[in-house]
């Protein structure tokens, strides 16, 4: 069976998800992955989990409302990508200017799209405010139990994977509200949707119209026949 182009982007963004899920996972629950002493041994991540110390549960807590911050922006993120992928395409002989003249004859389109870049705008500001304070009580609780090198190298590098997804989110989404564009989230390249998906323009809506029409036609001339036929039979 061939795959048609949408398919395959929306393949290469799922495995995209799935890869940056779980840092995203290690990155929100930093209380619970990165490694802390308890006594004189360091903390499974069990042990880390269920510490009833009064700020670690508070902290714990707020990572976990840290991570459902961040489902809320990918929630916007594969919405709008998935909008991309369902209405516009990635045409490499075409300018990514493009889209800029092409979407002026599909005011929806252009809405739609300036609706989805601003949410996505604003869940990733909200998202990296309140990563900016889940970091600061992590670190906060985190440092009450140092582990030396062995909480450092973890730390930094889950707070550098979340930085560098929230991070490319922030100049998508910034440039693709300024300059109306539909700059994709996931694909690499980066790429730029530049044109109108062919499934969905005008000359193919036309042509759909025609094809429906016809049909229509065709049916209620069967009709008419029919109903011909069973005058004649009843005469």
């Amino acid at each position: 069976m061939r795959m048609d182009a949408d398919n395959k982007q929306r393949i290469k963004a799922t495995m995209a998800f799935g890869l940056e899920f779980y840092k995203v996972l290690m990155g929100t629950f930093l209380t619970a992955f990165v490694p802390r002493v308890c006594d004189d041994s360091v903390c499974t991540v069990t042990e880390n989990i269920y510490d009833d110390e009064l700020f670690h549960r508070v902290a714990i807590s707020f990572n976990a409302f840290s991570f459902l911050t961040f489902l809320a922006f990918y929630y916007s993120e594969i919405s709008r990508e998935e909008w991309c992928i369902k209405y516009l395409d990635i045409d490499p002989d075409k300018a990514n200017e493009n889209l800029d003249d092409e979407i002026e004859e599909y005011p929806e389109f252009k809405q739609q799209m300036a609706r989805l870049n601003k949410n996505y705008a604003t869940s990733t500001k909200v998202c990296g405010a309140v990563q900016l304070v889940n970091i600061g009580m992590s670190i906060a609780d985190i440092s009450s139990h140092w582990a030396g090198a062995a909480t450092l190298t973890p730390l930094l590098s889950y707070v550098l994977l979340i930085f560098m997804k929230l991070s490319q989110a922030y100049s998508v989404s910034s440039i693709a509200v300024k300059d109306e564009r539909a700059f994709s989230a996931f694909l690499s390249g980066p790429k730029t949707y530049n044109t109108i998906d062919e499934d969905h323009t005008h000359e193919n809506r036309v042509e759909e119209l025609t094809e429906d029409s016809a049909l229509n036609a065709e049916e209620a001339q069967i009709k008419v026949e029919e109903v011909d036929v069973e005058i004649k039979t009843s005469m």
